[in-house]
This record gives structure tokens, sequence and C-alpha cells, in this order.
């Protein structure tokens, strides 16, 4: 595929970008796969370690309540230092994680291993994401940028198929140990792609290193603050989270509850559906974005409303479906449309932000959107599901979204302004 036809930036080939952003992409994929395997092993977990699905939910959360505290450090850290660095050391933590999440013997142990995997994710993907929209600038952001969120997208449901087939062959503590594995051999190569736009310079060192970071903190808040676009993405991107990553957290339990199926079963479904459909969804949106980019203002804002507004009312008919031979075709259609938002959304956050803080902005938002969104959905839909039923539980995950992109969608005659201000560099 010729991911960018364009001099992505100066000194870097075009094939030196690429290479770049399918690593990236595999480091994103991978992230996604260790963070969502448990939602394929919460029903064996549950079993062998006596719990409750309150207790999932919180297994669930710990991953996102640590990503999101430690997205914006992580992001200063990035902005102001090596960010291949940070990258290569979140893959790193994230292993360790996950390797020690399959020798857990009780619920304080597995939330703990949950909670390093988060730390690691949040490492790696601010830094990540911030390099992918170096590498490439301009027209050709948005499908660059949907290349590699769609690592989000398949790493999420490929996850879930591995992990529950693994559990099915081998246990959920083999699955759990092996999926740990190829996250090291990327942090290794991590370190040798090139930063585009940041020539090594010496670390700041004590008290000038203190006060860069608040420099770094307060400028980021004043920009978002005074954006119209990142008030709107921030706000919505919150309630697309909680709804989305609720679903997918949720989503093999239900199936398998729901439909009488075994884990291994729901998550082959899941994940092979969602696999095809997630791919081509996240890449159809950076694809949608671009093209209608010089025919309507706010393209990417609007084709990440429109994948909602077409995706959302399918998802809430899917989950009043019993039938397999509906259920499939309706969890294709959503599926798709509802990862249009990926490339489309992240990419407008580096559009209306300047490139010295875009590090730091894009941790400040993961940060925000994960602890007003799937924090809270995770064990919020694990305690009514305990009182009223997994089915009447998870309804509201895709309202929530639907809110969410009209919140985005607000932002439209907004975007052309705050592009321009962050390219003047004010």
């Amino acid at each position: 595929m010729n991911t960018t036809d364009e001099m992505p930036v100066a000194g870097v080939s075009r094939a030196s970008a690429n290479y770049a952003l399918w690593l990236l992409t595999a480091i994103n994929l991978v992230n996604y796969l260790t963070r969502n395997a448990i939602f394929a092993l919460f029903d064996p977990v549950k079993r062998d370690l006596s719990l409750t699905d309150a207790h999932l939910g919180w297994l669930g959360s710990a991953y996102v309540l640590v990503f999101s505290v430690a997205s914006l450090p992580a992001g200063v850290i990035g902005d102001l230092g090596s960010r291949r660095v940070v990258i290569a050391t979140g893959v790193a933590l994230w292993s360790i994680g996950t390797a020690l999440s399959g020798l857990a013997q009780d619920f304080g142990w597995l939330l703990l291993a949950r909670s390093l995997v988060g730390l690691g994710g949040a490492a790696a993907a601010t830094a990540s994401a911030a390099l992918v929209a170096d590498y490439f600038p301009g027209r050709r952001r948005s499908t660059a940028m949907s290349i590699f969120m769609a690592g989000l997208a398949v790493g999420g449901v490929f996850g879930i198929l591995l992990a529950g087939q693994l559990e099915h062959a081998f246990g959920w503590r083999a699955a759990f140990l092996t999926l740990a594995l190829p996250g090291f051999f990327l942090a290794a190569l991590v370190l040798r792609i090139p930063d585009p736009t940041r020539p090594a310079t010496p670390a700041k060192e004590g008290a000038e290193a203190l006060l860069a970071v608040f420099r770094e903190l307060a400028g980021a808040t004043r920009r978002i603050l005074s954006t119209r676009t990142l008030v709107a993405v921030f706000a919505g991107g919150a309630l697309i989270s909680f709804g989305m990553n609720g679903l997918v957290g949720w989503a093999p339990t239900f199936i398998s509850r729901e439909m009488a199926l075994s884990p291994a079963k729901a998550s082959l479904i899941l994940g092979t559906y969602g696999l095809a459909f997630g791919i081509a969804g996240t890449v159809a949106g950076g694809l949608v974005a671009d093209w209608l980019r010089t025919r309507v203002p706010g393209a990417k804002l609007i084709t990440t409303a429109a994948g909602f507004f077409i995706g959302a009312p399918l998802l809430i008919w899917l989950l009043f479906i019993r039938d397999l031979n509906w259920f499939v075709p309706v969890f294709c259609a959503a599926f798709f449309f509802l990862t249009w938002y990926n490339g489309p959304l992240t990419a407008v956050i580096f559009d209306v932000t300047p490139k010295r803080i875009a590090t730091t902005v894009s941790g400040a938002y993961l940060m925000f959107i994960h602890l007003a969104g799937d924090a809270v959905a995770f064990p919020l839909v694990g305690f009514l599901s305990d009182r009223f039923g997994l089915e009447r539980a998870i309804i509201m995950l895709p309202i929530a979204s639907l809110i969410g992109a009209a919140i985005v969608l607000s932002a439209v005659k907004a975007l052309e302004g705050d592009t321009a201000r962050a390219g003047a560099g004010n």
C-alpha cells in the first residue's frame, strides 16, 4: 500500500516514514491486544478466582485508570525527551504486566498486573500517535492516522479472538503468558527509528527540568481550554470512549451468556468478523475524511459523527438479536461504521495543536476520555449487571456514544479557525 504520495517530512524518506508507520501500528495493535485479552477471559478468571461481575469490571478499569492518569505525564516526558525511549519503555512494561497476569493467584495480584499493563500502554500510546502525526503532515494525515489507529481496532478484537482460542486450548494463564512475548521484540525495534522533527538534545536537569514540566502542562491546559474544537473533542471523546470501550469489554461475556455460547465460540465470532470489519471501517474512515477534506468544511468531524449516526442505531438493534443468522451481518455493519472515528478524530487533535505541545495534549486527551469514559463504564456495567442483568446494563453504552458524536459534530464551524491558529503557532 502506498501510504502517502508526498514527502512526509524533511530528512525522512518515504520508505522510512512508511516503515515507522507500520511499526508503530504494530505496537498500537499489541497494546490493545494485551489490553482487551482479559475480556475474553472474564468467565474462566471469574470461576477460578471466585470473582463477581463487579470484580471483573474493576479488572477492566484497572488498566484504564492507570492508563488515564499516566497519559498526561507520559505526554509531557515525550515532548521534553526521547519519544522512542518512552515508547520502548511502555512496551516493555505492558509485556511484563501481561506475563504477571498469567501468574496471578488472587484478585489483588491480577489488579496490580493489569495496572502495570495500563502504565505501559499510556507511555507508548501518546508518543506513538505524535510520531505518526509528525511523519505525515498535511493532507494525508487522516489516512496515516487511520492506519495507525487500525492497530486499536484490530488489536482490540484480535486480542479477544486470540485470547479466547488460547484459553480454550491451554487455559487462561497460558493465554496471558503467550500474549506477553511480542512486545519485547517490538520494544527493541522502535529504538532504531528516527524522530522526524526532534534532534537529540541534552536532557534537562533538576529545577530546570521541573520548570519545563510545569510550563508544558500550563501551555497544554491553556491550549485545550481556549480551543473550541479541542473542548468538543475531549467531551465527545469521553462519551464515545464510555460507550465503545465499554461495549468491547463486555461484548464477549454478553454474547456468551445471552446466546448460550462458550467463551471460545463467542470470542471467535467477535474476533473473526470484528477483525475484518474493524480494519475496513477504520481505514475507510480515514479515506472518507481525506476525500471530503477539500470538499466539505470540518470533514474529519463530519466523518466521525456520520459513523456513529449510522452505526449506533444498528448496535442498539443488535443487542436485542438472539439469532446468529441475523446477529453476524448486523454486527459487521455496525462495527464497520463505528470504527470510522478512530483516525479522523485523532488527526483533529494534532491539526489544532502546535507541534511543540502535541504529545502533551494527546496525553491529556487520553487521560480525560478514559477517566471520564471507560474507567466508569467497566465497573458501572458490572455493578448494574449483578443487580439487573447484563442485557439491561449494557444498553446505555451505544446511546452514550451517539451523544458523544453529536458533541464532536458541534465543533465543525470552529475547526478551520482553530487549525489555522495552530499552524501559526499561536
